[in-house]
């Protein structure tokens, strides 16, 4: 589990901030009933599912256990914005390659084309799960079959997300949603079976995400401690996807330039030394590439451009983690909005970060050096479209803060 840990504690948090929770269950659905990947055992609780709020209502809410739900595996990724406004793609290839961790690894090229779903009320995007079909292959012209996917509410901590998933491919041929499956996962079969067919018959696509996605399947040296003198290497899984590409909505679109890093193995391991991978990984990338955390999905970032509105995130609390996430919430939405918001976002992000400033420097916490150069930054910046600000400078000093703050 990922903690932060900070001195300066307030009355709600007496021993620093509120450790999040980092391991929802990721289950996936093969065609009429849940296979999973490796053994598994029934979940007594922790996966998140959808209930009626009212019996005559298709508004959803998000329960925090369900029983006879099978485990897969813990699904932690941590997601990176590129944070130059324009890509080349061989230009960040050959880059990446100069990295040690990935010099000897070929990536996979495919390409993706999704297409999100919802309500016209948005019923599952206001209980934060996404629902979406997919299509792959090696271009644009020559993609196969469909795959569905549903995805539950995540937890989302510094770029580092967790979430539930649902997948499956569909039958050659078909080309709209399988309500039929859909209606027999958990989180639907939580409804009351009027709401729950009043939902399925008003779903309708919502927005697309195409991208070229080049993947490369990392094994990552870690150390393990057994409390004594002596330290074991150990290798973890990672999966690391370049993706980039565009988010397409209401005759809208906005850039998708982004690195995903996802464990893929080490479940036996203890979770904070699967997720130092992660950080290891990221802190190398961050010495070669302008790059920073991000807390958005493609889906979210999807339904603002749709709505044409981005809601930020408040700055009223003297939660070290609720500011750096208000601030990296902004970043993104900054990036997404500037050319209609001005320098709204940007503004919004400086605060944040100015406030989280003062608030470790009153506690005289190792982060405060941090939070201080990522506001000199944005103060230094015009925060056009250029992202002056952006530079890897930026990046390190984002992913060391983060550092400092998990303890």
């Amino acid at each position: 589990m990922l903690s932060y840990k900070c001195d300066c504690a307030d009355s709600r948090y007496p021993h620093g901030l509120p450790p999040p929770v980092l391991a929802l269950p990721r289950a996936r659905r093969e065609h009429e009933r849940h296979e999973p990947r490796s053994p598994c055992t029934m979940l007594a609780g922790g996966s998140a599912v959808l209930a009626p709020l009212s019996p005559s209502s298709v508004s959803i809410c998000l329960l925090s256990s369900v029983q006879g739900v099978p485990i897969m595996a813990q699904e932690i990724e941590l997601k990176l914005a590129l944070s130059h406004p324009v890509i080349d793609r061989d230009a960040i290839l050959e880059t990446l390659t100069s990295i040690a961790e990935l010099a000897t690894v070929t990536p996979r090229r495919r390409w993706l084309a999704n297409t999100y779903f919802d309500t016209p009320e948005h019923a599952l995007e206001r209980a934060r799960m996404a629902l979406r079909l997919r299509q792959s292959g090696e271009n644009a012209d020559s993609t196969g079959a469909l795959r569905q996917t549903l995805k539950t509410s995540g937890e989302s901590h510094g770029g580092l997300h967790s979430r539930g998933e649902w997948e499956w491919e569909l039958p050659e041929g078909q080309t709209g949603l399988d309500l039929d499956g859909l209606r027999g996962l958990p989180p639907l079969q939580a409804l009351e079976d009027g709401a729950r067919e009043q939902l399925l018959s008003a779903l309708a696509p919502s927005f697309s995400t195409d991208f070229e996605r080049h993947a490369w399947q990392l094994d990552v040296k870690a150390t393990c401690s057994d409390g004594n003198l002596s330290d074991e290497q150990v290798i973890v899984g990672v999966e690391m996807a370049l993706d980039l590409g565009a988010v397409k909505a209401s005759g809208r679109e906005v850039t998708i330039q982004e690195i995903e890093l996802e464990l893929t193995g080490g479940e036996e391991l203890a979770p904070e030394v699967r997720e130092a991978v992660l950080w290891q990984l990221a802190d190398s990338l961050a010495s070669h590439l302008a790059l920073r955390p991000a807390d958005a999905s493609k889906a979210k970032r999807g339904a603002a451009l749709r709505d044409g509105e981005w809601h930020e995130k408040t700055l009223d609390t003297t939660d070290p983690g609720a500011l750096l996430s208000a601030a990296i919430d902004a970043l993104d939405a900054h990036a997404d909005r500037q050319a209609k918001d001005d320098l709204k976002w940007h503004a919004h992000a400086l605060a944040a970060l100015s406030a989280l400033a003062s608030r470790l420097a009153a506690c005289q916490h190792p982060g405060h050096i941090h939070a201080v150069a990522l506001v000199e930054a944005l103060e230094s910046s015009d925060g056009d479209a250029s992202q002056d600000w952006a530079t890897r400078d930026f990046g390190q000093h984002s992913l060391s803060l983060l550092a400092t703050l998990r303890g």
